[in-house]
């Protein structure tokens, strides 16, 4: 019975021993890769009406989001149609993921997000430009409500989740839609918020009111 009592201290006192995880950024109290991985290819970049890239799409469909800062790292890293990897928090009835950490594969040494993008305010755009195409999917929030369409054509259009959801059957999948409004163009991703709206660019109407 002693010498059981003693394997079982023995045991505690090692497990207690252990250090904790260096990579973890100062001040985050967990280690992210114990929360579930999803990987996949990347699709493509998304940019926010800023211009700064603030999400990735996975060509499964899944979103993943996260703060500005970490854009410059991934970019580098991850060109579309290679494999990413990312842990984080998925929204419980939609295809998004909070991202806190990520890598090109899940064997390969993760990096971590320093501020999660729940903490980021989205800033507007500078440049007044219209948007038109093929409504591909919805621009999700990390907590799963709709906030604005991703086309097929590479743009994304911004909206309110009180709009988005009173514009209905107009943002459904496979629709045309059209914006304009504050934003900019990078490259071949582009992104605004939009004030007038219309299933075609030549028909566009204000944004209905409350």
């Amino acid at each position: 019975m002693l010498q059981r009592r003693q394997l079982i201290f023995a045991a505690t006192t090692t497990c207690l021993a252990m250090p904790a995880v260096a990579r973890v950024p100062a001040g985050l109290w967990f280690d992210p890769t114990q929360l579930p991985s999803y990987s996949g290819r990347l699709d493509r970049w998304i940019v926010a009406p800023s211009g700064s890239i603030d999400r990735g799409l996975f060509r499964e469909g899944t979103q993943f989001v996260f703060p500005t800062s970490e854009a410059e790292a991934l970019v580098a890293a991850i060109e579309p149609g290679a494999p990413i990897c990312v842990w984080g928090i998925r929204a419980r009835n939609a295809a998004v993921v909070l991202m806190l950490a990520w890598a090109k594969t899940e064997t390969e040494p993760a990096s971590f997000v320093e501020r999660p993008a729940w903490f980021v305010a989205s800033q507007p755009g500078l440049e007044r430009f219209q948007l038109a195409g093929r409504v591909m999917a919805s621009l999700l929030t990390p907590q799963g409500e709709g906030m604005g369409v991703i086309l097929a054509e590479g743009g994304a259009i911004r909206l309110s989740v009180e709009m988005h959801r009173r514009l209905g059957d107009a943002l459904k999948v496979g629709e045309t839609f059209a914006a304009e409004g504050l934003g900019t163009r990078r490259g071949d991703l582009a992104a605004l918020d939009a004030e007038r709206v219309g299933k075609e660019a030549g028909s566009l109407q204000p944004l209905p009111q409350p």
